[in-house]
């Protein structure tokens, strides 16, 4: 065989084993560089979802702490003259909507008492009372949820609150001159402090005495200054009606501040107005 045959098989030798493991290396580095990087940006993008959940998670501390504090207030406005601050305790109820709105209850995870006092101060010392009755049923969505008691049976979330948030909407009712719904809401209201009273003395006696009189001045409110003889005739019903609990409760601030609504006694009922407005 010539030379030149044998130097050409030697150039086509195949690799030897140690530039074979350089290739690999060369591949495991290129995969493994591959790994890490990947890695790194998963977790880059874990950070910023992270980041982006406790920006989310202060943003909505900070408008539970907002809404609380329009509570604070509103009660204070209210507390302190009540329909004079009519304007601001409506712009203060707005915001908080405002807020419920942008983030929902889910988020926010505020208390019946919450939608129900702001439902409470709009009904008592303003005129918006279309998102007053929008709060009290909020309220009411919250409080009468029926959950298991831990004995087999079920219960009220919040008995009180429920039964208050059905106060606030026959209220509304009463100021909307509709009867019928201010007798239904009234009713349901008693009807809470009946099936609850058991595993609760308050709601038993205080609130159902409480229901009775709001009851009574809420319809005489009604038919302040109209001309409505069969209204008339269920006004003085509610009064006698109520009558043991006007005794028993005297002149509590919250009923003397209902009383003072009423212009005059248009039905003629044993309900003394003039006494009971005197602070």
């Amino acid at each position: 065989m010539r030379p030149s045959a044998r130097r050409s098989r030697r150039i086509a030798t195949p690799p030897s084993g140690t530039a074979r493991l350089s290739v690999w290396a060369a591949v495991a580095s290129a995969v493994i560089a591959l790994i890490a990087t990947g890695t790194s940006l998963v977790s880059a993008l874990a950070a910023i979802s992270a980041s982006h959940g406790i920006a989310d998670a202060q943003r909505q501390d900070a408008a539970r702490t907002e809404i609380s504090a329009y509570v604070v207030q509103m009660s204070e406005l209210d507390r302190t003259g009540g329909s004079a601050h009519r304007h601001e305790i409506v712009t203060l109820a707005r915001q908080a909507d405002s807020l419920v709105a942008r983030y929902g209850q889910k988020k926010l995870n505020l208390s019946a008492s919450t939608y129900r006092l702001i439902g409470l101060f709009l009904a008592l010392s303003t005129t918006d009372l279309e998102l007053a009755a929008r709060m009290a049923h909020r309220a009411l969505e919250l409080a009468a949820r029926i959950e298991p008691d831990g004995s087999g049976g079920f219960r009220m979330v919040d008995p009180l609150e429920a039964l208050q948030a059905h106060r606030v909407l026959a209220d509304v009712a009463a100021q909307n001159l509709d009867f019928d719904t201010m007798t239904k809401e009234y009713q349901a209201a008693l009807d809470i402090s009946e099936a609850e009273g058991k595993r609760n003395r308050y709601i038993d006696m205080e609130a159902r005495q409480f229901t009775r009189i709001y009851w009574a001045l809420s319809a005489m409110m009604l038919v302040d200054d109209q001309e409505n003889p069969t209204a008339c005739i269920e006004v003085r019903h509610r009064a006698d009606a109520a009558r043991k609990d006007f005794e028993a409760l005297g002149k509590n601030p919250e009923i003397v501040r209902r009383a003072k609504r009423i212009e005059e006694n248009a039905c003629d009922t044993w309900v003394d107005l003039r006494a009971l407005k005197q602070d």
